[in-house]
């Protein structure tokens, strides 16, 4: 595919000019003719895995070789899931719920968006090469994206999730079988587009005082919360009273309630919230994560359970609990009066994406590939020689931003920090925690933090219907802003510095914000339309 190069703007320090790598409509390949018809299209795929249970005579947790289990796919062989978030050593040992991979197809006239959301920590950007393999090209698919819902309670896909933390975690077969249900979730999902009016909701997902210690909690300062839940209903206006085809909704909150002690395959609150949802009339549900860097979760949160009983302490009744708190949230804005409803011409689709390279600057990911614990291809390095800071492997991904109608998106490809988005220096968007502890060990000095405008100030419609949906063509851990990032001195990227600077840990390096955030700007900024 030919690269479309932009004029550059004024970069900074170590950001990439530009490179549009697609252009729908625009660019010969994507004419805009047709009858000008938004359409809508959804289906899923069941990607549960198969948990054989066993009996563990030792009482160690995990499987050894002969104690006795149920050999369901009767292939001789006992198959472990390990499951990707937290640490190391987690073997699945049953189901609490079903986890999917969802798709929403979006064409008009002849540009046609796939986003299949997956219920997984992550999708490295390689796996949409497999899938994009098995997906028949007659579909006309402009845009295929692939997100992780980040899920810390299925079975790994990275390979970083094992039985130690040397040890690839990944079940080949049961990849194999993701790949597969993702390539005929968006098949599916094209086959049923229908004519569709689009209404879209948004809500603060806080109480009336502006306090969200019920809902979600940011354990790095300063306190930058995305608390803004964005509804993106599709009714198929070919029905009398038009029908739902899908709602997707898109929120920042690290779903894994659960904990780190759950064994229990499960979606963690989005299940709950999906549920509920459909339960109530919603359609069937995408759910899309947002700006969950920080690190946004839900673990210092305390939602309501049905008796109106706080729950403090992490496990499914606590997923549960967010779940239907959230849901509540997502139905009051999906029925607000003043939403807006498109269709037609008024809904009018368009994207832009880029692929391009960014350095992996993580020793820790270095080695974890050498190790073959991630199985990802590194480039633009010279492999027979010691890495150093003139030879750093770079890795491929991808960036897009769409638009459909008074609605944006842009697109992160990891766990993007909510102040990269939106700012809230001020203290705007703590809600009633405070905006940082300036006793704390390296506490950040926000005199150096960036300047407006941020990207969501940047992006086109309505300012109520700006998104970003994260760990989407990728999965790079942490996006960070570089005037806060913190390395241990002894050993970087092993250990994390003193204060609030975990993420470090789990960040490709602090060019990040230079080479993503970067990337993601201008390719907002290069849509004049």
């Amino acid at each position: 595919m030919t690269q479309t190069a932009v004029p550059p703007p004024q970069l900074a320090l170590d950001e990439i000019p530009l490179q549009i790598t697609q252009r729908c409509p625009g660019d010969p390949a994507c004419p805009d003719e047709g009858d000008g018809r938004l359409y809508a299209g959804f289906a899923k795929r069941d990607v549960t895995p198969q948990i054989e249970p066993f009996t563990d005579t030792n009482g160690n947790g995990v499987y050894d070789d002969g104690e006795p289990y149920e050999d369901k796919n009767k292939n001789g062989t006992f198959d472990a899931y390990w499951i990707a978030g937290y640490d190391s050593g987690r073997l699945a040992t049953g189901v609490n719920d079903p986890v999917w991979a969802r798709a929403l197809a979006l064409r008009q006239n002849q540009t046609t968006v796939v986003v299949v959301a997956v219920d997984t920590l992550g999708l490295f950007r390689d796996e949409f090469d497999y899938v994009n393999k098995l997906i028949d090209k007659r579909l006309g698919i402009d845009l295929l994206l692939l997100h992780g819902t980040h899920v810390h309670e299925t079975a790994d896909l990275t390979g970083g999730w094992g039985p130690d933390d040397f040890t690839n975690g990944v079940n080949n077969a049961y990849r194999q079988k993701v790949h597969q249900a993702i390539a005929d979730a968006a098949t599916e999902a094209v086959a049923n587009l229908r004519p569709a009016r689009m209404t879209l909701g948004s809500i603060k997902v806080q109480d009336p005082d502006g306090n969200m210690k019920r809902y979600v909690f940011d354990s790095r300062d300063p306190v930058v919360i995305n608390n803004v839940l964005h509804t993106m209903q599709f009714l198929d206006v070919s029905t009398t009273p038009p029908q739902p085809i899908t709602t997707l909704v898109n929120w920042s909150n690290h779903p894994e309630a659960a904990g780190s002690k759950n064994k229990l395959i499960s979606s963690d609150f989005v299940h709950y919230l999906r549920q509920e949802l459909e339960q109530k009339g919603a359609g069937p549900v995408v759910y899309v994560s947002g700006s969950i860097g920080g690190l946004l979760g839900p673990g210092h949160a305390a939602p309501l359970d049905e008796t109106g009983t706080p729950v403090t302490d992490e496990g499914l009744k606590k997923a549960q609990a967010l779940g239907h708190e959230v849901a509540r949230f997502a139905l009051t804005a999906m029925a607000d009066p003043g939403n807006l409803s498109v269709e037609g011409k008024a809904a009018r689709l368009s994207f832009r994406s880029t692929e391009f390279k960014t350095h992996i600057e993580n020793q820790k990911y270095h080695l974890a590939a050498m190790l073959g614990v991630f199985k990802r291809k590194f480039c633009c390095f010279d492999d027979t020689r010691p890495l150093s800071e003139e030879n750093i492997p770079s890795v491929e991904t991808l960036v897009a931003y769409l638009r459909i109608g008074p609605a944006s998106i842009i697109t992160n490809p990891g766990e993007l920090t909510s102040e990269l988005f939106l700012g809230g220096y001020d203290g705007s968007l703590a809600g009633t925690y405070p905006l940082f502890d300036p006793r704390k060990a390296n506490a950040p000095d926000l005199s150096l933090a960036p300047l407006p405008p941020y990207l969501i100030d940047r992006m086109h419609g309505v300012r109520e219907h700006r998104m970003t949906w994260g760990l989407t063509g990728d999965f790079l851990g942490y996006i960070l802003p570089r005037y806060h990032f913190v390395l241990s001195e002894k050993r970087p990227y092993i250990d994390q510095a003193k204060g609030d600077h975990y993420e470090e840990t789990n960040s490709i390096g602090p060019r990040a914000e230079a080479e993503i955030v970067g990337t993601m700007r201008q390719l907002v900024e290069s849509d004049r339309e």
